[in-house]
């Protein structure tokens, strides 16, 4: 007798007493099992109409009352004494603690998710369904009568499918195809798939992953946070740029400034032509730096950042007193009369000294030519069949290449593995002729 007098409220269904919860709901249920009661259809959308026109109008009544009582109020407010601010409370920390533990939340599910993307990544052939499923566990679709996205009855036209990261169930029209492509970028480390490999052994099936709304949407805020964290302003480009280039000019000077001491010092390591070359090409990367500074310092500035403004007038600044400071003051290569006026006299000194260990010693003196040349090697057979003459020229092949790509390092080592073979075929001709 109790439950005969309940009074139900609610957007119920006339036929099968339902609570559908909206008119749009109420509609499409009648519609779908109740289609042949016409005359009770047509009564519920004129009651839902009455009973919408009811209440937009009195939410034109009501809109006119809040009116009239703004209104009021705004008068009551200029007329009114101003108050003194009461108790004031901070809700910050409250807000920050319970956006921690949602973005800690999203986070955590959000890393299933990749986790799970990166193993459906290494399965394709005949058996991947099944491997799917047993990667995550798909709902089952006994339970489940409509798509939970569209609320959209299933039936033999609207079948139902599982989503393949968290293995939820919607309708095709609420589902996205996730190309491999876009799957790989997400995931890190990108893997060397071999897509055309995948597509021989599945035959017709698309090369992409079938996807719910709720996974494409944490998945696409992976993808914005990882392109924003690749992504630099144009001034950090620019100033990389201008440090790479101080770096591989301060290594040019570096060895200018070795060979420039070693000409100076009268040795032969080094050539007088190539370090007027590697002068120019400092003085080439010079104008690189100062063009590079006077781009960054000409970037637009937006008026709310004037420290930006700052640092670029900054970085501009210094670079000016570094090509000043360091660059234009390197000193210039000798001439040709001074390198030699410099040989002569480091010539003498080593004969001076040569002279004196041999007094010292006792030792004959033996003239040798010093320096040695191809044009210096004689045509004789048993001076060709001489291992050392042979590595001589294949080491002086080495220089010339090494000269012609302006590697100067390198050309600075060989020159000395070839007076180290010099020297030891000078101290053989001095034992033979001993």
């Amino acid at each position: 007798m109790a439950e005969a007098n309940l009074i139900r409220e609610g957007f119920l269904c006339p036929i099968c007493h339902k609570d559908l919860r909206s008119p749009n709901n109420l509609i499409a249920h009648f519609q779908d099992l109740h289609s042949e009661e016409q005359d009770i259809l047509k009564s519920i959308k004129d009651l839902y109409g009455k009973a919408k026109k009811k209440i937009l109008k009195l939410d034109e009544q009501d809109l006119e009352t809040f009116k009239n009582e703004i209104t009021l109020e705004k008068y009551y407010l200029e007329i009114s004494e101003p108050q003194e601010p009461g108790q004031i409370r901070t809700h910050t920390d409250y807000f920050k603690a319970v956006r921690r533990e949602r973005l800690d939340h999203r986070t955590t599910e959000t890393n299933k998710l990749i986790i799970r993307l990166d193993r459906l990544l290494r399965f394709y052939g005949s058996d991947r369904k099944q491997q799917e499923q047993e990667l995550v566990a798909w709902l089952d679709g006994s339970t489940v009568t409509r798509c939970p996205s569209c609320a959209s009855s299933f039936n033999i036209t609207r079948r139902q499918h599982h989503c393949r990261l968290c293995g939820s169930i919607m309708c095709n029209s609420c589902s996205y195809f996730l190309p491999y492509e876009t799957a790989q970028a997400i995931v890190a480390p990108v893997h060397n798939v071999d897509v055309n490999n995948r597509e021989q052994v599945q035959g017709k099936e698309p090369d992409s992953l079938r996807i719910c709304n709720h996974c494409l949407d944490m998945l696409e805020s992976r993808r914005r946070v990882q392109l924003e964290q690749m992504r630099q302003p144009i001034i950090c480009q620019l100033y990389n740029h201008l440090q790479n280039l101080k770096s591989q000019t301060q290594s040019s000077v570096d060895l200018y400034l070795k060979m420039y001491n070693s000409l100076t010092s009268g040795e032969t390591t080094f050539h007088l032509q190539d370090t007027q070359a590697l002068r120019a090409t400092i003085a080439k990367k010079a104008e690189s730096i100062d063009i590079l500074s006077k781009k960054i310092a000409s970037l637009p500035v937006d008026e709310e950042t004037p420290k930006v403004e700052l640092l670029q007038n900054s970085i501009r600044r210094a670079t000016s007193h570094y090509i000043k400071d360091y660059l234009l003051t390197l000193p210039a290569p000798p001439s040709i009369q001074e390198l030699e006026k410099i040989k002569r006299e480091r010539s003498l000194r080593n004969i001076e000294e040569e002279n004196q260990m041999a007094v010292k010693t006792n030792i004959k003196r033996v003239t040798v030519t010093t320096g040695w040349s191809p044009a210096a090697v004689s045509n004789d057979n048993t001076e060709a069949e001489d291992p050392l003459i042979e590595q001589m020229n294949i080491v002086r092949n080495y220089i010339d290449q090494a000269r012609k790509a302006q590697r100067f390092e390198e050309v600075a080592s060989l020159q000395e593995n070839l007076k180290m073979l010099k020297e030891t075929y000078k101290h053989q001709q001095l034992m033979r002729d001993s």
